[in-house]
C-alpha cells in the first residue's frame, strides 16, 4: 500500500501530505523549543560542526537545519512537504541562513554527507531495513548518524487513544511490519528490531538507546 502511494502520489507534481495550517502550527511549537543542547552534543561528538556537510532528512519546518547551520555546517534540507519548505525558506531567509532544499520521500535523498540528522520522522519510511541502509549509504566514510526513533512504547500510548477497528488495524500494521519487514501503514518500529537493522551494517562504532518512547541511534561509520 505505501508503495503504491510512492509512486503515485509525487510531490514534484504538488503532492503535499502537510496542510500548510498544519505546517505553521507545528513549525511554530517546533521552533519555541529547539534543543539546543542536544545540538551542542553533536557539535562536540564531530569535533566541530563548522563546514561539515549534513543532511536533515525528514527536516519539516527546518528548525534543526537552521541551528546547524548557525554553528558553520552546509545543510541541505530534505522533507516531502512544500509547505515546511516554505517555512524553512522563510525562516533562513529572515536570520541570513544559507540552506540547501531538496524535495521528495525521505528515500530520495541523494548524496554524500558528513553526517545525518534523521528525528521522529522514520515511521514515514516505506521498509525499515531498506531504510537503515539507504541513511547508511548516504553517510561518507568516517561521517556520523545521529537518529531519533519513536518505537512501540509511542505506539502504545497513541492505541490507547484510539479504539474499534482502528486500533485493530494499526496493531496487524505494527505484527505485521514486526514479523515480516513488511508496512502497510506508517507504523513504528521496535527497539528490538531498530536494534538488529543496524547491527548488521557496518559502523565503527554504533550505540542504539532506549529513551522511553524514543530510540536514539548515533553512529559513527
Amino acid at each position: 500500500m505505501l508503495r503504491l502511494k510512492y509512486y503515485f502520489q509525487k510531490p514534484q507534481s504538488g503532492f503535499d501530505p502537510v496542510p500548510k495550517a498544519f505546517a505553521e502550527k507545528y513549525a511554530a511549537n517546533e521552533y519555541s523549543k529547539v534543543d539546543s543542547s542536544l545540538v551542542d552534543a553533536i557539535n562536540t561528538q564531530v569535533a566541530d560542526l563548522r563546514d561539515k556537510s549534513i543532511l536533515d532528512l525528514g527536516a519539516g519546518p527546518g528548525q534543526y537545519s537552521i541551528e546547524f547551520a548557525k554553528k558553520g555546517a552546509k545543510v541541505t534540507w530534505h522533507d516531502i512537504s512544500r509547505n515546511y519548505l516554505e517555512i524553512a525558506r522563510n525562516k533562513a531567509n529572515d536570520e541570513s541562513i544559507v540552506l540547501n532544499f531538496s524535495l521528495g520521500y525521505l528515500e530520495e535523498a541523494e548524496g554524500k554527507y558528513d553526517m545525518i540528522f534523521n528525528r521522529i520522522c522514520w515511521y514515514y519510511c516505506i521498509n525499515d531495513n531498506q531504510f537503515a541502509t539507504r541513511i547508511y549509504n548516504l553517510v561518507k566514510k568516517d561521517g556520523f548518524g545521529f537518529i531519533v526513533v519513536n518505537n512501540e512504547i509511542f505506539l502504545q500510548e497513541e492505541l490507547a487513544k484510539e479504539s474499534g477497528l482502528k486500533k485493530i488495524l494499526i496493531r496487524l500494521s505494527y505484527w505485521i511490519n514486526e514479523t515480516f519487514n513488511i508496512k502497510l501503514t506508517h507504523v513504528h518500529p521496535s527497539h528490538q528490531k531498530l536494534s538488529k537493522i543496524f547491527a548488521r551494517l557496518d559502523f565503527k562504532s554504533l550505540q542504539v538507546e532506549r529513551n522511553g518512547h524514543n530510540t536514539l541511534i548515533t553512529f559513527n561509520k
